[in-house]
């Protein structure tokens, strides 16, 4: 299909391959750059759900991967969907390597977007930013409450569907309005919750029914055995191909009517392999770039991560920064009228 490739990420290397070369070399002096050194690490998210959870465990595992074995502190900054975060590194934050975020997916994006508000508001040039890795995919997933009425995504269409958000930004309000608008769903959006605790405590009371954006990585570490259980019924999965632990919940696309919107679809999905992204302010030197990029390489396949990972339920399933990087290039290449049309659908009214 000629328009799925549009927003193909499969031109950008494979991540297993990249993963699996030699590492760039950085000079002596570089190497002794952060021996004795703190690294904040800015989280663009409350604390307790998903991202934080990703950056926490990366935090733990990183600095015995970077040469000198740095302290790494964790600071939560989640106003406005990561985006206080990233204009900080943008702006503000030393432009030495000392100082990193682990960002929402959409902010790379966000200057062409405008997802959280005016485009203005995004201070940066995503493409001068240094992405150094993102840990996992991610695949957002409609999901309902056993005692709510919504037992497949068809339901859907034929009633309303109290669904639960922590701001406009967030997948869980983004995706509910893109599937209103070309799916023809009857999503009612309830945003202002406090991060993912909080709206798994409205969804469980009864407050709200469902999510309509619960990323499956998150869904399965903290309500995987509610999931087994059946308490939280899968409905569907809005991305473009299906999460492996979940082959038999269909993908949002088998229900699109409108096959000329489908571009406008794809797009809105093309940013989510870079699910779990960490990035570095402009203008570092480009070897502390490579070291880093290099630990968060090393980090990924390190046997206690790994385990960890397991453990939290987890999914690590990486790419490289430099893949992240040519996918923000490409992301940034998308024809105006889609990326407006898009737009037009996910920034709230």
């Amino acid at each position: 299909m000629k328009s799925a490739r549009i927003f193909s990420v499969s031109g950008l290397g494979g991540v297993a391959a990249l993963l699996g070369m030699t590492l760039l070399s950085v000079s002596a002096a570089a190497q002794d750059f952060y021996a004795g050194k703190q690294v904040n690490m800015l989280v663009g998210s409350a604390t307790g759900g998903g991202y934080d959870a990703y950056a926490r465990l990366f935090a733990r595992h990183l600095p015995k991967h970077i040469p000198g074995q740095p302290v790494i502190v964790v600071q939560n900054m989640p106003a406005a969907g990561s985006l206080a975060a990233m204009n900080q590194l943008a702006n503000s934050s030393p432009r030495d390597g000392l100082t990193i975020g682990a960002v929402q997916t959409h902010i790379g994006v966000e200057p062409i977007m405008g997802v959280t508000g005016p485009t203005e508001n995004a201070r940066y040039d995503a493409r001068q930013m240094n992405w150094l890795f993102s840990a996992a995919k991610e695949y957002p997933v409609v999901v309902a409450w056993h005692t709510s009425p919504f037992k497949t995504f068809q339901d859907v269409f034929e009633k309303e569907m109290l669904v639960g958000a922590s701001g406009v930004a967030t997948s869980d309000s983004v995706y509910a309005r893109v599937m209103n608008e070309l799916l023809g769903t009857r999503f009612r959006v309830v945003e202002g919750y406090k991060g993912n605790a909080q709206i798994q405590l409205a969804t469980e009371g009864g407050e709200v029914q469902g999510r309509a954006g619960w990323f499956v990585s998150s869904l399965l570490s903290s309500q995987g055995q509610q999931v087994r259980e059946g308490k939280y019924r899968v409905l569907v999965q809005v991305a473009q191909e299906k999460h492996p632990a979940i082959p038999d919940v269909p993908l949002v696309m088998e229900f699109m009517k409108d096959k000329s919107r489908l571009d406008q679809l794809l797009f809105s999905l093309s940013w989510l392999p870079m699910g779990r992204p960490f990035v570095a302010p402009p203008g570092l030197p480009a070897a502390n770039v490579q070291i880093l990029r290099n630990a968060f390489v090393n980090t990924s396949k390190d046997t206690a991560l790994l385990a960890e990972a397991r453990k939290m339920s987890l999914e690590i399933s990486p790419m490289t920064g430099e893949e992240v990087q040519a996918l923000i290039a490409k992301l940034y290449e998308t024809p105006k009228p889609v990326i407006e049309s898009v737009r037009a659908i996910m920034v709230a009214k």
